[in-house]
């Protein structure tokens, strides 16, 4: 494809060796923004409906869609100081812990909620394990590389903080495979994707380093794909404290149901009492 066709927002300033926004482009400035990929220096086009900057017509630059946000992304977290964490849906839960969880769930509604309650009582119930959170940001690392026994392992964005790190893997197309997942389970540290594909399908190639920044900031861009089994046991016990709690709290409506169910069982023994009753004399009239 002619690259001199293909529209790109932000550009590379050679100078300062930051990305710099279409928007603001000054004359002094042109000469120095390029193409992160190839570093030829980009056309830039601002007298245009979607103003952009794009490849001179005889470029071969193989930059792609893919590579270039991958870019953005990288260059955009450098300078965020903060990012949301989304929560731990219950549907995050790799399958193991999840069967296991939804036993242990099954086992205390079974044992404590009447059977005629129970369907209504689960729609009430949260979907979550963690609520979302903000994360500040202390220290950032760009492509870090990680020794394991299963090879070398290289991550993306590695977000540290003051009592916490948390590795996050920007993906377009490819999520997270497993091989990945297994490295990233040897090192023990939650990792979050970050679904890149979602914003370009949104903005196609008319968005700024703003609406970039505040994707990724936004807990909406993130979903959690690995955590230790040590987390992921703490978050469930939590759960269950939440559960006992909202069965205490609910328990005048528990004990109405039960009350209901035992007037139903009574008049179901009255109801077979008294057909027994009249089959009786049924057959003493017979006689």
């Amino acid at each position: 494809m002619n690259k001199g066709y293909i529209k790109y927002p932000v550009a590379y300033n050679e100078i300062t060796k930051l990305p710099v926004d279409i928007s603001d482009v000054t004359k002094d400035i042109k000469r120095y923004l390029i193409c992160p990929e190839c570093r030829e220096h980009f056309v830039t086009v601002q007298n245009h409906r979607t103003p952009h900057f794009k490849h001179k017509s005889y470029s071969n630059c193989t930059i792609t869609k893919e590579s270039y946000i991958h870019w953005l992304t990288k260059e955009v977290f450098r300078y965020m100081e903060e990012i949301e964490i989304p929560e731990l849906f219950i549907d995050d839960l790799p399958e193991k812990p999840r069967q296991k969880f939804q036993f242990q769930l099954n086992k205390i509604l079974d044992s404590k909620i009447p059977d005629s309650f129970r369907s209504e009582f689960r729609k009430g119930l949260k979907q979550n394990l963690t609520e979302s959170r903000k994360l500040s940001i202390d220290k950032l690392d760009i492509e870090k590389e990680f020794k394991t026994s299963l090879g070398d392992i290289r991550v993306d964005v590695v977000a540290n903080s003051k009592s916490e790190r948390i590795f996050i893997e920007p993906y377009f197309t490819n999520e997270i495979d497993e091989d990945k997942k297994n490295k990233l389970g040897i090192l023990d540290i939650p990792t979050l994707s970050l679904n890149l594909k979602r914003f370009i399908d949104y903005y196609s190639q008319d968005y700024s380093i703003r609406t970039l920044r505040e994707y990724l900031f936004s807990k909406k861009s993130k979903q959690w794909v690995f955590l230790s089994d040590i987390e992921y046991e703490q978050h469930v016990k939590n759960y269950k404290s939440y559960l006992l709690e909202e069965i205490e709290r609910s328990k005048d409506i528990i004990v109405l149901h039960k009350d209901k169910l035992d007037e139903i069982s009574n008049l179901k023994t009255k109801r077979n009492e008294l057909m027994d009753e009249i089959q009786t004399i049924s057959k003493i009239s017979l006689i």
